[in-house]
């Protein structure tokens, strides 16, 4: 039994488009027909995608941002080289309270020194005076260098005592200024976090608006058709390409409705080229037959299916052998002649 029919996958062919088609246009084609692609490569790119990447560039130039100042509000909101320069601050007035003190030191040394000297000899003056060895205006010279001692010494002792006063103020500010600088607050951490958050969702939006004028393959196959050039508006009936699964690939056959009973699942099939697409005929087995009446699409006009009962046929599909399947890969939609044997 003999009936008309076409190769085809076995999957649907695909034609490959975006929902406004109307409105958009084709940047870049990354395929050429023929070529195999997998799942979800890249197809093409639409007009816009390079305004859309930079977009999403600075979304995550903004995430990387937002989780420093996250990280830096989760330290203490500061700096790491700002403590350390805090930290060498208080360093710096403990050196300097340390030397300060040294040198108040020695200089109250010094007075002790100077008022042990002076005092010792204004009491030697006392004793000549008393017994007339020397004027009164000497002993009035020691006992003024005496008081003058005397008032050196508590100034140095005031100075010193000041100086350490001032220096452990500072310090201890400082100090407190460390403590503060290190301090985490949870409501700025909690408002850094909420502007991370934001900040990703940013970048999940950029990504999706990228997306949509990237075109990628659903499944992998093999381009079958370019329908759409760059540059042009994509071909709203026909998307911006054909895609199937070439790797398995089928004859679909019309076999009348007078003959269908003769058909059945797993009977041998030769299948040989209308026009000499192929030189050698095509082997296979009935793999499906179809459940519905329909009209006729090959081998001319459609005929009416209430009139004329050579016109109301049923799909029969047919599975090439493997070897038959590669050699047709290439050959979608090439009219074939299929004679089933119904004795097998």
């Amino acid at each position: 039994m003999v009936a008309l029919g076409r190769i085809e996958p076995e999957g649907e062919v695909i034609r490959l488009s975006v929902p406004n088609a109307a409105d958009s246009r084709v940047n870049e084609i990354r395929v050429g027909e023929g070529d195999r692609v997998e799942a979800q490569q890249v197809i093409a790119v639409l007009q816009g995608a390079e305004r859309r990447q930079a977009d999403l560039s600075s979304a995550y130039a903004l995430v990387r941002q937002r989780q420093a100042e996250l990280a830096q509000q989760q330290n203490g909101n500061v700096k790491p080289a700002a403590l350390e320069a805090q930290r060498e601050t208080i360093a710096r007035l403990q050196a300097q309270m340390e030397a300060q003190r040294r040198q108040r030191q020695a200089a109250v040394e010094k007075a002790q020194a100077v008022l042990r000297e002076s005092q010792t000899k204004y009491q030697r003056y006392q004793t000549l005076a008393a017994a007339g060895a020397i004027e009164q205006i000497e002993l009035d010279v020691a006992r003024r260098d005496y008081e003058t001692a005397q008032a050196d010494l508590a100034l140095e002792q005031s100075t010193q005592e000041e100086t350490e006063k001032t220096l452990a103020a500072q310090i201890s500010e400082e100090r407190a200024r460390l403590t503060e600088l290190s301090q985490v607050l949870p409501e700025n951490v909690e408002i850094a976090a909420a502007q991370l958050e934001q900040a990703q969702m940013q970048v999940s939006q950029s990504q999706a608006d990228l997306d949509d004028v990237l075109v990628r393959a659903p499944v992998a196959g093999q381009i079958l058709r370019i329908n759409t050039q760059v540059g042009e508006q994509v071909n709203t009936q026909q998307g911006i390409v054909e895609l199937a699964q070439t790797n398995q690939m089928m004859v679909i056959a019309e076999v009348y409705e007078t003959d269908i009973r003769r058909v059945s699942l797993g009977q041998p099939v030769k299948v040989t080229s209308e026009y000499g697409g192929v030189e050698t005929d095509l082997t296979g087995t009935v793999d499906q037959i179809g459940l519905q009446i329909g009209k006729a699409n090959f081998g001319g006009e459609e005929a009416d299916p209430t009139q004329d009962v050579n016109a109301r046929v049923v799909t029969v599909k047919v599975r090439l052998d493997d070897e038959d399947s590669e050699r047709v890969a290439a050959l979608t939609g090439m009219q074939v002649r299929v004679a089933i044997d119904t004795d097998g």
